[in-house]
């Protein structure tokens, strides 16, 4: 009966160890509205169950002197590392330098895309929370091509353009640089999304080269 309740904390220890580790994971991909309340709750319930499995196998093992009553330390030690690592690659990539970033409002909804100074792109989808994709880029002058033809039913073609635009205000009129959908031509594609540059390091890249 021992040996057999002993299995079961095992199993216990690695199912809920293979579940935050995948809900970690899962951030990469998306971060909506509860699902960091979610995630602490399942983390906060899963770490006080593996204490409690820790302090019954120690007492176990403290009698029998058995090494098998470890193992569940040793696993859940390999998860919680596990799971930090994963966190600290996900932050990593959203941590790297910018070289632009620009964003579309829509009110209820929006979009931003952040270009790394490394070549890759972070593209953010949001409403009530974040849809993350990851990709490549090459800039050349104004003009950016995307290592995907299509985003998330946003982007519908590899090739961007920086351009000037007008924007007029209430007390003012300025120009203002924004990123087009175009074809390979360099026309500007109708009636797609176009894109605010909020942040733009180039001249800053370019002096430091």
């Amino acid at each position: 009966m021992k040996n057999r309740n002993h299995i079961l904390r095992i199993v216990i220890t690695v199912f809920i160890g293979l579940l935050i580790i995948y809900k970690t994971y899962q951030f990469k991909y998306s971060d909506f509205v509860f699902d960091g309340i979610i995630y602490s709750v399942i983390a906060i319930i899963g770490l006080i169950i593996w204490v409690i499995i820790l302090y019954k196998d120690w007492i176990l093992f403290r009698k029998s002197k058995q090494a098998n009553y470890l193992i569940n330390g040793i696993i859940g030690g390999i998860f919680l590392i596990t799971v930090f690592g994963i966190n600290r690659i996900i932050n990593k990539n959203f941590d790297k330098p910018t070289l632009l970033k620009v964003f579309y409002d829509g009110d209820y909804n929006g979009t931003g895309i952040d270009f790394k100074t490394d070549g890759t792109y972070i593209f953010d989808n949001f409403c009530l929370g974040s849809n993350y994709e990851y990709g490549t880029y090459e800039i050349n002058g104004n003009k950016i091509t995307l290592d995907k033809y299509e985003i998330d039913n946003v982007i519908k073609t590899n090739q961007l353009e920086i351009r000037p635009k007008i924007i007029e205000y209430v007390d003012q009129t300025k120009t203002e640089n924004y990123i087009y959908q175009v074809n390979e031509q360099g026309e500007i594609l109708r009636n797609k999304i176009e894109f605010r540059i909020v942040i733009d390091n180039r001249i800053i890249k370019s002096k430091n080269e």
